[in-house]
């Protein structure tokens, strides 16, 4: 008996010291570092991804602070109603980061103003929800549609598709093993049940715990740091776009016709390249989920529409994308599009920036507004061809 009572008064009083020592650490880290507590991503069985339900609060990323509020369903912003409301119409917009738009709130958003614009030039009232989640590509978004966005009884469906990425996440999802909505793979076991529930439980102590906070950003930037040390030169290189680039001497041209373009290779270990090639392995997984997503839209009575844009680093200097292979491909399945890509190289160096977060690439306030006020006769016309 007293054996045993001695083994328990050890190990109280061994982790005293511990428990002390981790409370000072969570003392320190909270009184010396900038704690930012909220964390409104979960992890979803299927999508990997997704909006924890009912979340609101502060966040801030590469010195951006922004209010977010989640709504009951997972999605920003306000709710809506799943049964229609007669008289309405509505949109499901799918998307990436550039669509959830988590620095922006939700009035200045392309989608709230779309709402804004589309239901006062419209006969009928229109309603845009929001299904957009960051760091998603068309693999995540057909897996959205099929499982929330469809449950919404869209009248159209329209994608917002970024060359900035949305390739290289669709080739990575296809390579990873990942669920895939091309095989209709939907059904979740119970293993990636607890999967799901041990990453939400870390991001708990994310939101809850500065030290557990401070040693996983530490790490995450060593993490960045390497990987972008075997990353190659022109993926590294971004134009200082708040300058006016200055005349060129002779010499400096002469320079600049000498230097050797990059090589890019089809299917390369860089999944980077497959943004190029139409023919890639990238591209071949991209518009079979198109093809997939617009069957299930069909199934549903729904329309699907697509508006492409780029990133900030690829209006100037950038190599030739293969964007009327795209538009064709489209035009062949019948799929409405529109080119947004064109409206930020019409616009000059000086003013091109101000479209986008400095330091972080996303669409600022502005770059929300002439995105949706570009495309808004767009959409007009599809709503007016809509008969439902």
């Amino acid at each position: 008996m007293n054996q045993n009572l001695s083994k328990k008064k050890l190990i109280v009083f061994s982790s005293i010291p511990i428990l002390v020592f981790l409370f000072l650490l969570e003392f320190s880290v909270r009184s010396f570092w900038d704690f930012e507590p909220n964390r409104v991503l979960c992890y979803d069985p299927i999508m990997g991804r997704s909006y924890c339900p009912s979340t609101k609060g502060y966040l801030k990323e590469n010195q951006v602070k922004m209010h977010v509020e989640v709504n009951s369903d997972g999605l920003l912003g306000k709710p809506y109603p799943k049964e229609r409301v007669n008289g309405k119409f509505r949109i499901a917009l799918l998307g990436d980061s550039f669509t959830s738009a988590e620095a922006v709130k939700q009035e200045e958003k392309f989608a709230g103003i779309w709402e804004k614009i589309l239901s006062s030039k419209s006969e009928r009232e229109v309603e845009v929800i929001n299904f957009g989640v960051g760091g998603t590509g068309t693999w995540q978004q057909l897996q959205m549609f099929h499982t929330k966005a469809r449950n919404y009884k869209p009248d159209l469906i329209v994608v917002a598709f970024c060359w900035c990425n949305d390739i290289d996440n669709n080739v990575d999802k296809f390579r990873s093993g990942s669920m895939n909505p091309l095989a209709d793979e939907y059904d979740v076991g119970w293993f990636k049940v607890l999967q799901a529930k041990r990453k939400n439980f870390n991001k708990w102590l994310w939101n809850n715990s500065g030290l557990y906070q401070f040693t996983r950003t530490k790490y995450n930037h060593l993490e960045h740091y390497f990987k972008r040390m075997f990353l190659p030169d022109y993926m590294k290189k971004v134009p200082n776009l708040g300058k006016k680039n200055k005349p060129k001497t002779e010499s400096e041209q002469t320079d600049k016709k000498k230097q050797k373009l990059p090589e890019y290779l089809i299917d390369t270990v860089s999944i980077f390249d497959d943004l190029f090639f139409f023919s890639s392995e990238g591209w071949t997984v991209t518009r079979k989920l198109f093809l997939q997503l617009n069957q299930e839209v069909a199934a549903i009575e729904g329309e699907l529409a697509v508006i492409h844009f780029g990133g900030l680093h690829q209006y100037r200097n950038f190599p030739v994308l293969p964007i009327q292979q795209f538009e064709a491909f489209l035009e062949s399945q019948g799929i409405a599009y529109f080119n947004a890509f064109d409206l930020f190289k019409k616009i000059d160096d000086e003013f091109l920036h101000e479209n986008f977060i400095p330091n972080d690439g996303h669409f600022s306030k502005i770059g929300h507004r002439h995105f949706a006020e570009y495309s808004t006769e767009f959409l007009l016309s599809l709503i007016a061809k809509n008969k439902n």
